[in-house]
């Protein structure tokens, strides 16, 4: 998901990790699925592409719940 978007906005790792004032090895490892990213760390993705974070639940039948999503943008970030 993330190298996906990262391409999409035509980001290299080194692009994308000054825009989140971290390292491109914690990018890298993101991409790379060593390393579980935090919300925060998710937010701060959200920002570096300009979008909004969603978290919400699913129950088993697929059913979502998103009345406690959080979300991050714009001026937020």
């Amino acid at each position: 998901m993330v190298i996906a978007r990262r391409i999409r906005y035509g980001l290299t790792q080194r692009q994308l990790a000054e825009r989140m004032g971290t390292s491109v090895s914690a990018i890298s490892r993101v991409e790379n699925g060593t390393h579980r990213p935090s919300v925060e760390t998710l937010e701060r993705l959200a920002c570096a592409f300009g979008e909004r974070l969603v978290l919400g639940f699913e129950d088993p039948e697929g059913r979502q719940d998103l009345t406690g999503f959080r979300g991050v943008m714009g001026d937020e970030c």
